[in-house]
């Protein structure tokens, strides 16, 4: 049948819930098709006659009989063919693509490496036990290390570029084999025809000027920890005997930046104590810092944890922090917030929109014994041990478990925010489901909160 020599639409089967996500943030009314990943812009007419064509499961015609009640029919008309030509070139109500993908083929890039079960702080909510990951604290030996990065160079089959992350507990307790392990990896890649980049995550207790001379000289990327406000930082971040940490770890954050590091990050975590984290935002970007994280705590003490209830206050944060943005960059210094950056141009591959973070399969941690595991946050757990980097091949059953655990075997796969975290965090699911399949609820609602700021911002930069 055609209708204006144009075959006529037909969404009757369309899943709208998978496929678009339409939702009001502001001012604006906005639409993603999912599939292609393209994002409109909608006046109030168009986002009622979609909400009108969703609600009547395709139906054309009773959309826009429903539309007519408001809006004259000419506006309804044109709105109706413009939404028709959007479809028709492929940037609405987009068809799913194929999303099971042999994630077991593929090798390992990225490992972890715990050189220190130990750590000279006392963070309230370290899901890291304070460092030791519920095992004996100690220090990994450079024999460890170097064991790891020819177990990370071997296994990475025709990968080249690989990544190794200094890791613990607090890694600068270890220097020296950081130091060591960063000359034999060089050494080793070399030799391979591979190349290691490396970061390392530390609390910048220690990161006095002889470290930060050899970060920069080494070209060793650093995530850097800091939560914000100094009353903020120093309730939770604090020394063994219970002092905060705001005012020794600041400057040598600080005097670190300054030095342009190939790649940083300061890292913060906001908990149910700080629900005003936009606040601890600002205080960073009044530093002068550029690169910032804050996390949402996981777990923790039953006054820090976040809850569903906390939902409404942490979302209107993430507006606030939008917001925060744009005005800075339309002041000419922008601020880039992880979680809020966003390609708009599809992103990652497919493999990787479907996989996640790679836990499992292309990233794994080690421990200061050489025990392997898929993340750092599943140490300790005998039933994800894959092996040693001493011995043999790594337990096959627990990577086939990871290798599994993906979009096309998971609730997720009706999200529309699927491709935008691939399913999402192995660990949280496993921690508060026990089951890696069933996502962490809450996690998905902040992050799908995030994902929609990231579409108004990017909306606001069009709009010029």
């Amino acid at each position: 049948m055609l209708m204006g020599g144009l075959p006529v639409i037909s969404l009757r089967d369309y899943n709208f819930s998978a496929n678009v996500h339409l939702f009001q943030i502001k001012d604006l009314n906005i639409i993603l098709d999912v599939n292609s990943g393209a994002v409109h812009v909608l006046d109030d007419l168009a986002f009622e006659f979609i909400q009108e064509l969703i609600s009547t499961r395709g139906d054309w015609d009773l959309a826009q009989t429903c539309a007519r009640a408001k809006y004259p029919l000419e506006a309804v008309r044109d709105t109706r063919e413009e939404i028709e030509e959007a479809y028709r070139k492929g940037s609405l109500f987009t068809a799913g693509e194929e999303m099971d993908i042999d994630y077991s083929a593929f090798y390992p890039k990225s490992i972890c490496l715990n050189v220190a079960h130990a750590c000279n702080m006392r963070c309230r909510y370290c899901f890291a036990e304070q460092g030791s990951f519920g095992q004996n604290q100690g220090l990994m030996d450079l024999e460890v290390a170097k064991q790891a990065v020819d177990f990370l160079i071997e296994s990475s089959g025709p990968r080249r570029n690989l990544e190794l992350d200094f890791f613990g507990g607090e890694p600068l307790l270890n220097m020296k084999v950081v130091k060591a392990t960063v000359d034999y990896g060089r050494a080793m890649a070399a030799v391979a025809g591979k190349q290691i980049n490396y970061t390392l995550t530390t609390n910048a207790l220690r990161l006095d000027e002889t470290v930060r001379d050899y970060l920069i000289s080494e070209r060793i990327a650093v995530i850097l920890s800091l939560d914000g406000r100094p009353e903020v930082n120093d309730r939770m971040r604090i020394q063994p005997g219970g002092e905060g940490t705001y005012q020794h770890i600041t400057p040598q954050i600080l005097d670190m930046v300054a030095m342009k590091p190939i790649s940083y990050y300061v890292r913060g975590t906001f908990t149910a104590q700080n629900l005003d984290f936009s606040n601890d935002f600002l205080h960073l970007i009044n530093l002068g810092l550029e690169h910032i994280s804050l996390e949402p705590v996981t777990g923790g003490e039953p006054d820090i944890a976040l809850t569903r209830e906390h939902l409404p206050q942490i979302a209107a944060q993430y507006e606030k922090l939008a917001d925060i943005l744009l005005a800075s960059e339309q002041e000419g210094r922008p601020v880039n917030f992880f979680h809020f950056n966003l390609d708009l141009n599809r992103g990652p591959c497919l493999a990787k929109r479907t996989t996640g973070c790679g836990a499992g399969i292309e990233y794994l941690a080690v421990t200061p014994e050489g025990d392997v595991f898929p993340c750092h946050q599943f140490i300790g757990i005998p039933e994800f041990k894959m092996g040693n980097v001493r011995g043999s091949e790594l337990d096959k059953t627990v990577r086939e478990k990871f290798a599994g655990n993906t979009l096309a075997h998971k609730e997720c796969r009706n999200c529309w925010a699927r491709f935008y975290c691939g399913g999402g965090c192995h660990a949280l699911a496993y921690f508060e489901n026990k089951d890696m399949s069933v996502p962490y609820e809450l996690a998905c609602l902040m992050h799908q909160k995030r994902l929609e700021c990231s579409f108004y911002m990017a909306a606001k930069r069009m709009e010029g």
